[in-house]
Order: C-alpha cells, then structure tokens, then sequence
C-alpha cells in the first residue's frame, strides 16, 4: 500500500527543528543529535555556574539571611538541575512519541486513501509552524519580558533576596541578580516556552486529523473508537510538568523550612495546578470530541437496529417455534451470534466520547505530583509517613 508522500519521520517531528536549533547546531551546541548530556552541561555553564561564581564574589552565597543566600534557594536548584534538563530531555522522551502517534494516523489505516492529500497537507502545516522565526522570536521577547517583570517588581517591593543587595546609594541588582533575571531565566523561559508552541503545533495536527473521515469504529477494543494510542503519546507531557512541579515545590520547601509556613496553605493551589497540568497537556485531544460523540451516537443507532433485527428473528426461529424440523437447537451456530452481537453492542455503549481514559489523567497527574511528595518529610516524621503507606497498601 502506497502511503502519503509526507508520512516519514523525516518530516513529521517536533522536538527537532526551529530557527533556534538550527543555531544551536550552527555554533557546536548540538553536534551530534540530540547531544543531550552535551547541552545540559552547557546550558549549566550558562546558568547556574556563572550564579555560584558571582555570589561568591559578592558574598551572597550565604548571606545573613536564608532569602539572601543563594546556596539556600532551593528552587534555583530545581530550576537548573532538573527544570532545565527536563525540557531537554523531553526531546528524546516527547518527541519520537508524538512522531509515532503521528503516523500511526496513516500506518493503521485510520486515514483513508482519498484523505492522503489532506494528511501530506496536516504535515506540511507542521513543517512550517516548526521551522518558523516569528512564533520563537515572540517567545524570546515573552521570555525576556518576563525576566523584567521580576526585575520591576523586586525593586518596587524592595525584596530581601540574593538577587538585589543593598548599597550606600540604595539598593541594586546584584551581579548574581542580573545574571539570574537577563540571562538565566530567559534562558530557562525560552525553552519551556518553545516546548509549548511545539504543543500547539501538535495541537493544529490533531485538529486537522479530526477534520478527516478518519475510519474509526464504535466497537473498538481500546473505547475510543480506535483513537486511544494518543493518550500515552500525550501523557509524554507529563515531563514538562515534573519540571515545573519541582520548581514549585522547592519553592514551597523554603517557606515551610525557613518562613514556617503551613504545607496546608498549599493544598488548594496544588489542587487548582494538578487541574491546569491535565487541561493543558491533555486538553488538545479534546478535538477529537465532535468525532467521537457522533460516532458513538450514530454507531448506537445502528447497532440497536441491528440488534432489534436479528433478536427478532432469533424469537420468530427458536422461541416460536418457525425454525426447520430438521435442525436442532443444540449446536447452532445463532445462539453464538447472538452472544457475540450483544457484546459488539456493550462495547458500542461503552466507547468514550474522548480518547484518553481516567488511567490517562491519574498518571499525568500522578507525575506532576511526584516532586511535591519530598515536602511530606518536612512536616512529618518518615516514620508516619511510613505508617501511611503501609495501611494504604494493606
């Protein structure tokens, strides 16, 4: 079978590609893709070394207070060492996961042949939205303007921190400081960002899938019509939100150790992030929901048709007795097909308007809450702790 022209890794990816890629190839950033350990180190040549550096040479590594200490930032450590290697990791995790997702559209059969020309289309639409300047160099000034803002709002607030020190003529950013807001975040800000355009760009492809007469079937085993493969595929997100969750939860570390602050003041906010996490990073498969919704009703329709015919005649043959002398009840094949209609038609009432499933949501969540659980030993013994979760398991 012929499949579409574009329907090759080679041109449907999403985690390679982009003005910025290409530059980072370009000056020896990526020499060898995907040069993972190379650029994390790199990248923390870039930020957080030259932020030991300058604090020691200005004497804020340990100031005279936790806040104006920058060894005791807990979430400059999650920042560096697993926000940023997460996003880079995310491209060797995330990537080939959607790029497989991807062309399973075509691979299964899901598309039709006459809808080849729209798929080559989906996939040049990708090419495009990932090679081009405008959308990284919008992130860049959302990134840079970013940093600013904490800037702005450090000085408006006269903030205690390593980031601002005070001098004879007021205060300033500290060299620590300036590198942090106009060098290292942004940086970090970029990244994270530019992932994000790349799930809009993932998004525009679903959205395209589901525009097409997609073969989906309402008896499908997996429930969802045959669409459920995209819900691993997304649940690949949950990178992103392991990083960011670990920044959250070194900052909340802080308050609790140094400003004593209650770990249940954190319980609705972290309740409202794990909801934001699911519909961020699970809300693009809701596209397929128009999709999915008619087929279910239409293939209900259908199947009740069905099921009233054949259950009719199956009473007229065997329970009113028109079935032929000469063939016994015992060892016909109707009543199987009976059985097996009705299990056609359980399925049909069990498919789900969406293609992901309630598994999908608890591991999303289940792994943007995985850097929280370290703040448990904070405010309660290990050995509680440990009492919890052995009732739990027994």
């Amino acid at each position: 079978m012929t499949l579409p022209a574009m329907a090759s890794e080679s041109h449907l990816y999403f985690e390679r590609g982009g003005p910025s890629y290409r530059l980072m190839q370009r000056i020896g950033v990526i020499k060898e893709e995907p040069s993972i350990g190379r650029r994390i180190i790199i990248f923390l040549g870039l930020t957080w070394l030259p932020l030991l550096v300058l604090s020691f040479l200005e004497g804020i590594a340990l100031g005279p207070s936790p806040e104006q200490s920058f060894l005791l930032d807990f979430s400059t450590y999650a920042r560096f060492f697993i926000g940023f290697p997460m996003i880079i990791i995310a491209e060797v995790m995330i990537g080939p996961r959607l790029t497989i997702a991807g062309l399973h559209f075509v691979n299964s059969g899901l598309v039709r042949e006459e809808d080849y020309p729209a798929y080559d289309s989906a996939v040049e639409k990708v090419e495009s939205r990932r090679e081009a300047r405008l959308p990284e160099l919008i992130i860049l000034g959302i990134a840079v303007f970013g940093a600013w803002s904490m800037t702005a709002a450090m000085y408006a607030g006269h903030e205690k921190s390593w980031h601002i020190i005070q001098t004879s003529e007021g205060i300033r950013l500290s060299l620590a400081g300036f590198w942090y807001l106009l060098v290292a975040v942004p940086l970090l800000q970029f990244m994270f960002f530019r992932w994000i355009w790349r799930l809009i760009i993932w998004t525009g492809f679903l959205l395209d899938m589901s525009r097409l007469d997609l073969r989906v079937s309402v008896t499908h085993p997996d429930q969802a019509a045959g669409l459920a493969f995209l819900g691993p595929a997304q649940v690949s997100f949950g990178l992103l939100a392991f990083g960011l969750s670990s920044i959250l939860s070194a900052s909340a570390a802080f308050l609790i150790v140094f400003k004593g602050a209650d770990i249940e003041t954190f319980k609705i906010p972290f309740i409202v992030y794990l909801v934001l996490i699911n519909l961020v990073f699970l809300g693009p498969l809701l596209v397929f929901f128009p999709l999915l919704a008619r087929t279910r009703r239409q293939g209900l329709r259908e199947f009740s048709a069905l099921v009233n015919r054949y259950d009719q005649s199956f009473v007229d043959k065997w329970i009113r007795g028109k079935a032929p002398a000469d063939e016994p009840l015992l060892g016909t094949g109707d009543i199987q097909s009976l059985a097996d209609l009705g299990n056609s038609f359980i399925f049909a009432r069990q498919m789900k308007p969406i293609p992901f499933s309630l598994q999908t949501i608890i591991q999303m969540s289940v792994i943007a809450a995985a850097p929280m659980l370290p703040l448990l030993p904070l405010v309660m013994p290990i050995a509680d702790i440990l009492k919890i979760l052995g009732k739990a398991l027994l």
